[in-house]
């Protein structure tokens, strides 16, 4: 039987919360660990799998996730948050078994996409926590829901090398779908099942052109360092994902039940916020690209002044404050958010976001240095999960909640994508030689510092648009400010005329 956590079915004992919190937490983990445990697999899975292109191993589950992601935030908003997301850990398990027993690169890919349904846990799990939770603990509740991420972020690259190391690659997978076997019947029998419900029809055409349409763009920004930026499926690629979003934002403006309402996606607050978010998590994710060359490149060699010559193992402890930053400063950040404004919140990522950038360009490479700089960007990182989740909250009806949420996340995949295929492609006009055996790559100086400027123009953009916006001044309220325009929506739908659809 679910625990109370409701105040109108009498007084709700602190255990109820916390227990459902951590359940959430916990289930929200597979979305960290379904990327950061299966990339040190990857060389291991290229040999026995006999493929050059392992690396799409990876894309196929951000290219799935962003395809099925409106649709799943639809069926949350009609049947119910926590049963979707029951029904999605089902098909993961059985994604995590296909992945363990394949014998072909095409069938690891299936697994792969079928993991993929997964990817947007983490927003699905901030819609979830906003509908049950109670009101007054969802701000810094939001907050701590990236602890799971951090957790994760800390403790998957460690039990991802012991798994590989004793059981081959495919005790990653099998541990995968074992972890949300168990944790799957607990979570559904405690954690309580939102009572918000939208009962209209599903946008079907909407969904066909909103995820595919990002599922392409996405394909055509990852894949275009390698197809080449001016190659003919490249181009297709972009122009394709970019026509089919705009039909998108055309049907959904004459659709009569659309999968979005426009003038929230448009709105000052949801949409300021997706901006801001954007430009500012993609230094995050730059850092992520970069932070690796940086720190395992061998130390003295000719021609470069960065390299520290870490082993993976070594990288993981050097960065390790990243992690625990991380874990402790998004329960702060959501405290700061419900007392000072979840806009402040994400001001302090975006500033220190720039100090780990400036740091990186910088190329440390003693151990202290590297601490301080991975303790920087983990800061930041809670500060902009914690910010980020206050922020859509407050942005988003009721009504919108599930669907607008899943938009959320599939800005934050975009955003991943173009920052590493951005990243790269600086990276790539600076190398200094490449080894005709190994055909690995020695970049110069100048590909990490203008990578790094890069990415702090890009956040510096962020926050420009987080100092001058006026959502998330007051004190983050957890989407309650927002409840009273379910009836309006519903209202405005009820009069407005009746277009096609």
């Amino acid at each position: 039987m679910a625990l109370n956590l409701n105040p109108s079915h009498g007084a709700v004992p602190k255990r109820h919360v916390f227990t459902v919190l951590v359940l959430i937490i916990l289930f929200s983990e597979i979305a960290t660990f379904e990327l950061i445990m299966v990339y040190p697999a990857l060389p291991d899975m290229a040999e026995e799998l006999g493929t050059l292109h392992i690396a799409w191993t990876a894309s196929i589950l951000t290219l799935a996730g962003a395809t099925v992601q409106p649709l799943v935030g639809k069926a949350a908003d009609k049947w119910g948050k926590k049963n979707v997301v029951v029904w999605l850990g089902v098909v993961f398990i059985l994604g995590s078994v296909v992945c363990a027993l394949a014998t072909s690169f095409p069938m690891m890919l299936v697994g792969r996409s079928l993991q993929g349904c997964l990817v947007g846990i983490v927003t699905l799990s901030y819609s979830l926590v906003r509908d049950i939770m109670p009101r007054d603990f969802v701000p810094i509740a939001l907050g701590t829901v990236v602890t799971g991420i951090g957790m994760s972020a800390l403790f998957g690259p460690f039990l991802a090398g012991w798994l590989i190391d004793s059981f081959g690659y495919h005790g990653v997978f099998w541990f995968l779908a074992l972890y949300v076997a168990v944790l799957m019947p607990v979570y559904a029998a405690l954690v309580p099942e939102s009572d918000i419900r939208v009962d209209r029809p599903i946008d079907y055409l909407g969904t066909v052109l909103m995820g595919p349409g990002i599922a392409v763009l996405l394909l055509g920004v990852t894949q275009g360092t390698e197809w080449g930026w001016t190659s003919g499926l490249t181009l297709a690629c972009l122009i394709a994902g970019v026509a089919m979003l705009a039909a998108f934002v055309w049907w959904e403006r004459v659709c009569r039940h659309p999968l979005i309402d426009m003038r929230v996606l448009f709105g000052r607050k949801f949409g300021a916020t997706i901006l801001a978010v954007v430009c500012v998590s993609y230094m995050m994710n730059a850092n992520a690209l970069i932070g690796p060359t940086l720190f395992r490149t061998p130390d003295n060699v000719p021609g470069i002044s960065y390299g520290a010559g870490l082993t993976a193992l070594e990288y993981a402890l050097w960065t390790c404050p990243l992690g625990i930053a991380a874990m402790v400063v998004g329960p702060l950040g959501g405290y700061l958010s419900k007392k000072a404004g979840a806009r402040n919140v994400l001001i302090a990522a975006a500033l220190l976001f720039l100090a780990g950038m400036y740091f990186g360009s910088q190329m440390f490479t003693v151990q202290w240095q590297v601490g301080l700089m991975a303790l920087t960007i983990g800061c930041g990182n809670g500060f902009l999960h914690s910010s980020n989740a206050n922020l859509l909250q407050d942005a988003l009806p009721a009504s919108q909640s599930g669907v607008g949420n899943s938009i959320g996340g599939m800005s934050t995949l975009l955003t991943a994508a173009i920052a590493t295929a951005v990243t790269g492609t600086v990276m790539s006009q600076h190398v200094l030689r490449v080894d005709p055996k190994t055909h690995s790559v020695l970049y110069a100086d100048s590909a990490l510092t203008n990578a790094y400027g890069w990415a702090a123009a890009v956040g510096a953009v962020g926050l420009l648009i987080a100092l001058f916006m006026k959502h998330g001044r007051a004190p983050a309220q957890g989407g309650l400010a927002e409840q009273e325009d379910v009836r309006l929506v519903d209202d405005v739908d009820a009069a407005a005329p009746k277009p096609v659809g």
